[in-house]
């Protein structure tokens, strides 16, 4: 019981992290540039780790799964979209 307590734990404080990077990927989806398709994947990242600790409530205007889902698509959309810009 305890283990589990401490997963819970653990997996709360992991969400914390990707709640602050679910933010921070609004924030680039507004800014554009390379900081999109990083914290997207990190947020993704993070909010599986989180539920595979046994987190179920997700701060995130968008809510489990599909907080994955769509954070999944925006980065591999943006990381197509770098791949075809042309090199400078």
């Amino acid at each position: 019981m305890a283990s589990d307590e401490r997963d819970l734990e653990r997996g709360t404080e992991i969400e914390g992290y990707a709640f602050t990077f679910c933010k921070a990927a609004f924030l680039a989806l507004l800014l554009q540039r390379y900081t999109l398709i990083t914290t997207s994947t990190v947020a993704a990242t993070l909010y599986i780790a989180a539920a595979r600790k046994g987190v179920r409530e997700w701060r995130c205007f968008v809510k489990p799964p599909w907080v994955v889902i769509f954070f999944g698509i925006v980065a591999i959309a943006e990381g197509r979209r770098l791949l075809r810009e042309p090199k400078r």
